[in-house]
């Protein structure tokens, strides 16, 4: 998937590994299930 330009800095800042896909969205945040070393964590964009 496409890394929206709303997590890049936690991709930069190696918060996060990878984006997997997009869980949810809505009018005020979007979900991603993002990839955090072993683990698989979700991830809010405003």
């Amino acid at each position: 998937m496409r890394i929206p330009k709303r997590l890049e800095p936690l991709i930069e800042e190696g918060l996060i590994d990878s984006v997997m896909c997009q869980l949810m969205s809505g009018k005020e945040a979007m979900i991603y299930l993002v990839g955090c070393g072993d683990a698989i964590r979700c991830a809010k964009s405003i």
